[in-house]
């Protein structure tokens, strides 16, 4: 004897309902209300909600008898919705009761965010067996299809509980990835983190498992390329730096891919050509700010043998009146002022983006004061190309001091 299906509820990315082989989702539909109505009842189950409160829900800002008939209304169109599931129980699903709306709490139903909430609990209980844990991880894992109510995230009802699971998520893919690491499954890694990723691109730990799951596969260019889309990602949108852990995993890379690039070879011009990069040959040399304390080091203590002069120059970026840029703004500017520096400047000498507001620049000159021309000249450069910019540009530079090795 077959048993009657059970209503399976998804919030966890979209708002979608299964019951048997039918399925309503809020992507096939365009209007917004009656879903935010749906789930609201849904995740407020455990109490009848009262009509005002639905109304400032659904109607702010609006009084009077419309935003009530409206109301009905509204319900009217969910009951439908839920008609199409072929429910027998459609109609009774929201119960009406003296000035309140509610659930029927007595239709059993399955929830996502519930099942996702126990499995994490469940990984954290100590005396699961390492096999037992990760198995509910990756069965975790699949019911996170995105962060919950992923199109109702600017509700403000909706923000708290989605931070709520969220925060969850990103431990659960932490443990997922130590667990699979312990047993070098780096393929697996890889897949986990990329799906993280897709889900929430500014996670620094997902990128950071994500380079090192590709470097432990034999990657290490791939892994070079994901780290400078995040650099820059991190950079142009939240105006800061990846940590000292991550910056470490880049010198790894860096030193993989030049390994990588020589191979047995002991033919030195061979090496040569491989590590004369083509796209590096013209202009300023760019690097990231990694490479560039590197290189800074290495004048520092060519100085102290050859006696050559070399100086360390800023430009930084501000408004007018000192404050901080917008950083739509600042991150348009800052990229064509690159543009001026990139032709500006000769062959050797190295800049780096140091900040999302300033650029370093090691420039090779008898004193700061010739230095100085070098950096006026990119003012000058980008003032007549940009008259209008509503950026202040500063400029400071200093000797690079000796240092024996």
């Amino acid at each position: 004897m077959s048993s009657k299906p059970i209503l399976k509820i998804r919030m966890l990315g979209g708002c979608s309902l299964i019951y048997g082989d039918k399925t309503i989702e809020d992507s096939n539909y365009h209007l917004k209300k009656p879903w935010m109505l749906l789930a609201y009842l849904i995740v407020f189950r455990n109490r009848a909600i009262p009509v005002d409160e639905l109304i400032n829900l659904l109607y702010p800002g609006e009084q009077g008898k419309s935003p009530q008939g409206a109301l009905k209304t509204l319900v009217y169109r969910v009951r439908e919705l839920l008609e199409e599931l072929g429910l027998p129980e459609s109609r009774d699903m929201i119960l009406v009761t003296r000035g309140s709306y509610a659930w029927n709490a007595g239709v059993p139903i399955q929830m996502d965010t519930e099942l996702f909430e126990l499995a994490c609990q469940r990984v954290g209980t100590p005396w699961l067996l390492p096999e037992e844990r990760l198995e509910t991880c990756m069965s975790a894992l699949a019911l996170y299809r995105n962060d919950f109510l992923a199109k109702a995230i600017g509700e403000s009802w909706v923000r708290p509980l989605a931070d709520y699971y969220h925060t969850m998520y990103v431990r659960l893919v932490q443990t997922t990835v130590g667990l699979l690491s312990a047993q070098d499954r780096w393929e697996d890694i890889i897949n986990v983190c990329g799906r993280a990723i897709q889900i929430d691109g500014y996670e620094e730990s997902f990128y950071y498992y994500l380079i090192r799951g590709l470097v432990h596969t034999g990657q290490a260019r791939q892994a070079l390329e994901r780290y400078k889309r995040m650099y820059n990602l991190f950079y142009t949108q939240l105006g800061v730096t990846p940590s000292a852990e991550v910056t470490q995993l880049y010198q790894e890379i860096s030193r993989a891919c030049s390994l990588g690039a020589a191979g047995e070879t002991e033919d030195l011009a061979a090496i040569s050509r491989l590590l004369l990069r083509e796209d590096r040959l013209t202009g300023a040399f760019f690097c990231e700010p990694e490479v560039f304390t590197d290189i800074y080091n290495l004048e520092a203590r060519s100085i102290a043998r050859s006696g050559r002069s070399v100086n360390l120059g800023m430009i930084s970026a501000s408004m007018r009146d000192g404050s901080t840029p917008p950083l739509r703004l600042l991150n348009d500017y800052m990229e064509k002022l690159e543009d001026c520096i990139q032709g500006t400047l000769r062959r050797g000498d190295v800049v780096t983006q140091y900040s999302a507001s300033q650029y370093l620049l090691l420039l090779p000159a008898p004193s700061p004061e010739k230095g100085q021309l070098a950096l006026d000249r990119i003012l000058s450069s980008f003032t007549e190309k940009y008259p209008r910019c509503p950026l202040l540009l500063r400029t400071s530079i200093r000797a690079v001091d000796a240092v024996l090795a």
